[in-house]
């Protein structure tokens, strides 16, 4: 998802009530070479004006033309009102500066054309549904409501969300306001419900729906390529889920710089008494639960799998994973520890260390029958390589 946009001050907001709309601006009647202008308006295929796509994007916001975009203005002649062409960077450019005093900036791209204005070192289109000058801003369209800047609306899908950042967690939220004048007619699509939260993460690999009255949390992996397989289905998470996080670990890169990787997805519930932790891929989930704050966990890929009871009195969880290559060469992560901090029978802080299965980390593996033997709390600090690497800072994994 894209880095929110910092609040733009009442004098650098163009609000149509103000600064007028897409009808100020005139369109040429000939082309660059004096021919008949045979380009159409840029629509999606049901006919509905919309915003430049991404490609478009990539066009308009080269540095090259925004430069270029800036030399023209600062040298009009602002009795010019007449139309102007350009060429550059590849691209069909048209010129106007209006009679109220805006630049605008046709772009003429195949056998399509969409006009912006270009104000304050931003693009700005314009709406003719829902009547709102929209701006470019890190690849997305942003709408600023005039009458409460912080809240800021991003274009997904043609459609409005609300945008927050909820500390690393970018959670959207559709906006109900009805267009002022109704867009053409589309075949019908399920709109969201203006109750329907979606949770991304920062660096835009997975997101969490929360749906319908039951509140149900489903993780999606956005990086699947194939839109009809299995991981770009979304993996169901639990019920009754109020909001959703997910919680970042800095990794250090080779080059010396950091990037922040998912570690785990925290789960608020409608009961408070209850909460949970996810793995990134959606495999497991320990919960929280009661007063006596008992963790189970829950393997998400097996239904038919029992929960494995890990502690009581459990204060926090922290997950680790481990990183691999598939066949393909490819990096993956996946859980590889869990660790349960919790009280013991003296009440004393104490941390526990188990598997992705709920096994204690270092125990060794049973034999056929047999139920794995559970070692003390203290056995298990002081024996488990896992949790010296964790304590010296260092973790190999």
């Amino acid at each position: 998802m894209p880095v929110p946009p910092r609040p733009i001050d009442n004098g650098g907001l163009l609000d149509p009530r103000r600064h007028g709309d897409g009808r100020a601006h005139t369109q040429p009647n000939r082309r660059w070479d004096g021919s008949p202008i045979t380009h159409r308006p840029w629509t999606n295929p049901h006919g509905r004006h919309i915003p430049p796509n991404r490609d478009h994007v990539t066009i308009i916001n080269n540095t090259t033309i925004i430069n270029n975009i800036t030399h023209v203005h600062r040298g009009w002649d602002t009795r010019d009102h007449n139309h102007s062409w350009y060429y550059w960077n590849g691209h069909r450019l048209a010129h106007r500066y209006d009679t109220f005093g805006y630049h605008w900036w046709g772009f003429y791209i195949g056998d399509s054309y969409f006009w912006t204005r270009y104000n304050n070192g931003r693009h700005w289109w314009y709406d003719p549904y829902y009547q709102r000058w929209v701006y470019l801003h890190d690849g997305r369209w942003w709408w600023q409501d005039p009458f409460a800047p912080t809240a800021v609306y991003v274009i997904i899908d043609n459609r409005y969300y609300r945008y927050q950042d909820n500390a690393g967690t970018i959670i959207v939220r559709p906006d109900p306001t009805t267009p002022v004048v109704a867009p053409p007619a589309e075949p019908a699509a399920p709109a969201p419900s203006p109750d329907a939260d979606t949770m991304y993460s920062l660096d835009g690999t997975r997101s969490i729906q929360i749906l319908g009255e039951a509140k149900e949390a489903f993780l999606y992996d956005l990086t699947a390529t194939d839109p009809n397989g299995a991981a770009a289905g979304g993996k169901w998470l639990a019920s009754g889920v109020k909001s959703a996080k997910f919680v970042y670990d800095d990794k250090h890169e080779a080059d010396g710089t950091t990037t922040q990787v998912i570690r785990q997805i925290e789960l608020d519930f409608e009961d408070p008494k209850t909460a949970a932790v996810a793995d990134l891929n959606g495999e497991r989930k320990i919960v929280i639960s009661g007063e006596e704050r008992s963790a189970d966990l829950y393997n998400l890929d097996d239904e038919e799998a029992a929960p494995a009871y890990l502690a009581s009195g459990v204060g926090e969880i922290k997950l680790v994973n481990a990183e691999t290559a598939n066949e393909a060469g490819e990096i993956e992560r996946a859980l590889k520890l869990v660790i349960v901090s919790a009280k013991d029978d003296a009440g004393v802080d104490t941390l526990l260390l188990f598997n992705r299965d709920g096994a204690p980390y270092d125990a060794a593996a049973p034999q056929p029958g047999e139920a794995p033997s559970a070692p003390s709390p203290a056995e298990r600090m002081q024996q488990s390589p896992a949790f010296n690497e964790l304590t010296s800072g260092q973790p190999g994994w």
